[in-house]
C-alpha cells in the first residue's frame, strides 16, 4: 500500500489537462493529458490519452499514448502496441510491441555491448544491431564461430 510519502515525488497530467513549460519529476511522471515542453524524471509513463512534444529525458520511459522530438532515455524505452514514437532517440535498450509505432533517428548509448566489438569502426555496429537482435549475431568471432576467424 502506498503512503503519501510514496506519492510525494511523482507527477500525474490528468487527461484533459494541458501544460507547457519544463518539469523535473524526482520520481514518476504520469501523463493523461498533454505536455508541451521539456520533462525530466526518473521515470515516464505515457497512458494512451497522453502526448508529450519536446525534449524529454529519463531512466524508463514506457509510451501508450504519443512521444515527439528528442528523447534521452538512459535504461529502457517501452513502446506499447497504441504508442507512437518519433523524432530524435537515444536509449539503452529498447522494446517495441507489434502495432507499435517509431519514427525518426535512433541511437544507442550507454549499454553494455552485446558482444565485444572486434574494432574502433565495428563497435558503432553492435547498437543498431543490438536494437533488433538482443541475442547477439551468430557470426561474431566471440560466439566461437570458426569460419568468421578464416
Amino acid at each position: 500500500m502506498a503512503t503519501n510519502m510514496d506519492q510525494s515525488n511523482n507527477l500525474v497530467i490528468g487527461n484533459g489537462v494541458t501544460f507547457k513549460g519544463t518539469l523535473n519529476v524526482p520520481k514518476k511522471a504520469t501523463i493523461y493529458g498533454t505536455v508541451d515542453g521539456e520533462l525530466t524524471a526518473e521515470e515516464i509513463f505515457i497512458g494512451q490519452s497522453g502526448k508529450i512534444t519536446g525534449k524529454v529525458t529519463a531512466r524508463s520511459i514506457e509510451v501508450e499514448g504519443e512521444l515527439h522530438q528528442v528523447i534521452h532515455c538512459r535504461d529502457h524505452l517501452h513502446i506499447r502496441a497504441t504508442g507512437k514514437v518519433s523524432g530524435k532517440l537515444e536509449y539503452s535498450q529498447i522494446q517495441i510491441e507489434r502495432g507499435g509505432e517509431f519514427r525518426g533517428e535512433m541511437q544507442q548509448v550507454g549499454a553494455a555491448p552485446v558482444y565485444p566489438p572486434n574494432t574502433a569502426a565495428g563497435a558503432a555496429k553492435p547498437a543498431s544491431a543490438a536494437a533488433t537482435s538482443p541475442a547477439g549475431t551468430p557470426a561474431s568471432p566471440a560466439s566461437g564461430n570458426k569460419d568468421a576467424a578464416t
